[in-house]
């Protein structure tokens, strides 16, 4: 049965991050003494304080421990409810109709980067849009260890407990690792902040970049014939494919609160890159853009920009820059590949994820051998870790799942009346969360979509960025008391 106070309690959380994100448009606004649009969005964070604070009443005297059914009822409402509210400013501006404001937002805070604002839209507006690029990845950030192992299970993020990251249903213990996480998320972003601006670009074009990199939402290129800017998004995509788990158990033995000697600082330093490097993931990672970007600098007249473009979407950001046209048909396919690839689990970026891959791979060859030797008992490595078989029986149901999620979701795109090959594309896009892959392969982008269709995405989205599992336990928690056993 659903505690309804703590998920209230979990809609008051994201209320609040979406008043505070507001903050953003209003101090522009401000000191570009523009009063009015500072009045529009100071009254947007205002309706957006109201809901948090009804949340948070709601939700008084809630259950400390958080249930599988909760966490995953509690994923579908907090990006449902972020949609809305960040929806409304779009509509009343007039620079959107409710329903392209709705797919517009859900690509927002779900990092697709479907692009629907005028090109005449005021810079507070394409600021908001970053903004909840932001927040939706930080939404995320916080949802892969409070929510996510809760209702996954163990069909991936077991495999980081290796870098000393345990999961707890104890909400203390789940926002305990949710300020950890957010704090290596707004570091990055600070970093990532600089770099634009050392890169050549004005403070709040720094900002948009860095949210839209670090976020892996995308958007527009800002800074085109800029060399270091280039190197900058490229540099902050990379860092938002990595493990924000594995980042931050290295940081934490060089924080300063460690009080170590210079000495053992350059121990630890030097401890920290070899783990880094010797991770399988960031491994199979660097291989990948390595060789992706060797293949891509065939169509390239630049090394620099084919790197940018394999970068931009191993990550599943999907920026692009002009001379994305003069890519070859086979190397855009390369990119698609790319995208279903993803960055490290605990990542923001979307996609089946690395390790995915891994063990998807390692399991092919430990069945080749056991058909070869049927009395050996092969066991399947990470890290050097055994992977748990109830880990690899959940990565292949992941799969499966996506698999027949895709299928089904192309049909029903499909009904538009456009090619099916086009509704593929468009849903492969909503579930690795990447907006303008239809662009890249020269089909329909989403404006051309009914309406009912276009909301359909939308759904798909946040289905994709939840992945999948929080969706379907949703759909079954009518008969989840009786059928409990299946989800563990």
């Amino acid at each position: 049965m659903r505690d309804k106070k703590i998920i209230c309690f979990l809609l008051g959380q994201a209320a609040l991050v979406m008043t505070l994100a507001f903050a953003f448009p209003i101090i522009y606004s401000i000191i570009n003494q523009r009063l009015e649009v500072a009045r529009f969005f100071f009254l947007h964070a205002n309706i957006a304080a109201m809901f948090s604070a009804t949340f948070f009443s709601l939700g008084r005297n809630h259950r400390r421990r958080v249930e599988i059914i909760d966490s995953a009822t509690s994923m579908i409402a907090v990006w449902f409810v972020m949609t809305l509210l960040g929806a409304v400013p779009f509509v009343t501006a007039n620079l959107l109709d409710p329903v392209d404001a709705i797919l517009e937002t859900a690509a927002d805070l779900t990092s697709a980067g479907v692009d629907f604002l005028p090109t005449a839209a005021a810079f507070e507006f394409k600021l908001w849009q970053a903004s909840l690029m932001w927040q939706g990845s930080l939404m995320f950030v916080v949802v892969l260890v409070t929510l996510l192992p809760e209702v996954s299970g163990c069909f991936g993020m077991d495999l980081s407990l290796s870098q000393g990251q345990i999961f707890s249903p104890m909400l203390g213990q789940m926002l305990v690792a949710a300020r950890r996480n957010a704090s290596v998320y707004s570091l990055l972003t600070l970093l990532s902040i600089a770099l634009f601006w050392i890169a050549g670009l004005d403070g709040w074009s720094s900002i948009v970049m860095a949210m839209r990199c670090l976020s892996t939402g995308g958007g527009e290129f800002i800074g085109v014939g800029n060399i270091y800017v280039e190197y900058a998004a490229t540099l902050s995509m990379l860092l938002a494919c990595g493990n924000l788990l594995l980042y931050f158990r290295l940081s934490y033995t060089l924080a300063p609160h460690n009080k170590v000697r210079p000495a053992e600082f350059k121990r630890n330093l030097i401890a920290n890159i070899k783990t880094f490097y010797s991770n399988s993931e960031v491994k199979f990672l660097t291989a990948l853009i390595f060789f992706g970007t060797l293949i891509l600098s065939y169509s390239h007249a630049s090394f620099v920009d084919a790197l940018f473009h394999v970068v931009s979407f191993v990550s599943t950001t999907g920026m692009t820059l002009p001379d994305i046209s003069g890519v070859a048909d086979s190397h855009r396919f390369f990119l698609f590949l790319l995208v279903a690839v993803g960055g490290c689990m605990g990542s923001v970026t979307g996609g089946l994820k690395v390790i995915r891959i891994l063990v998807l791979f390692k399991i092919a060859a430990v069945e080749i051998h056991k058909t070869i030797h049927p009395n050996m008992m092969p066991s399947i490595k990470v890290n050097g870790s055994t992977v748990p078989m109830k880990v690899v029986g959940r990565i292949l149901s992941y799969c499966f799942l996506c698999a027949v999620t895709l299928f089904v979701c192309s049909v029903i795109l499909s009904l538009s009346g456009q090619p099916f090959s086009t509704s593929v594309v468009m849903t492969l896009a909503c579930l690795t969360n990447v907006g303008t892959m239809p662009g890249l392969c020269d089909a329909d982008t989403f404006m051309q979509l009914p309406a009912l269709l276009k909301l359909f995405c939308s759904i798909i989205l946040i289905v994709g960025r939840m992945e999948i599992f929080a969706f379907l336990i949703v759909l079954s928690s009518i008969n989840f008391r009786q059928h409990k056993t299946h989800w563990r």
